[in-house]
């Protein structure tokens, strides 16, 4: 399945079982206007609607191919990952995500200085990322300079991340 028949698919079975959710990954990134080649879709939703998204996804073809309790990866319908918003921090992205409106499909999307964080997170954890994630976080803050500093301090320092990410946006 092609990425954009992945996305409507799993972005409408979502929005007809009412769960939030909104685009994290490769697809946010060409959103916020940064394109970036990628083979599958990244959600967010609330972590409390886990159940549920499993049980809507597989009605509609998707295979869970990997569960925990933070992520889910679904195959066959398309490549599908879905991380679990479940601390306070990852709800506030779900919540202030912002309505894209596009030509076929009006999708939410995390802002930048979210995207920033989850990729933060992201290279913390495997250091094989690192280069291409802060080359993103660069790229980010190239095209979205208004975006909340203090928000990406925030992430940053989370990880012990803040020394390594002035020079990228400059501070």
């Amino acid at each position: 399945m092609k990425l954009r028949e992945t996305i409507s698919l799993a972005h409408q079975t979502l929005l007809e079982a009412g769960i939030d959710h909104a685009l994290i990954g490769g697809i946010a990134l060409a959103t916020l206007g940064l394109n970036r080649a990628t083979a599958d879709v990244d959600l967010l939703i609330d972590g409390a609607n886990r159940d549920l998204a499993i049980e809507v996804l597989q009605k509609k073809g998707f295979n869970l191919t990997f569960s925990t309790k933070e992520v889910l990866h679904f195959d066959n319908a398309g490549y599908l990952d879905i991380l679990l918003a479940n601390r306070p921090m990852s709800k506030a992205m779900l919540d202030n995500a912002l309505l894209i409106k596009g030509a076929k499909l009006d999708i939410k999307c995390v802002k930048p200085e979210d995207i920033i964080g989850l990729k933060i997170q992201a290279y913390t954890n495997d250091r094989s990322r690192e280069l291409q994630d802060k080359a993103d976080i660069k790229a980010l803050f190239e095209l979205h300079s208004n975006m909340d500093i203090n928000k990406v301090k925030e992430y940053a320092e989370m990880f012990g991340e803040w020394n390594s990410i002035k020079p990228l946006i400059g501070k």
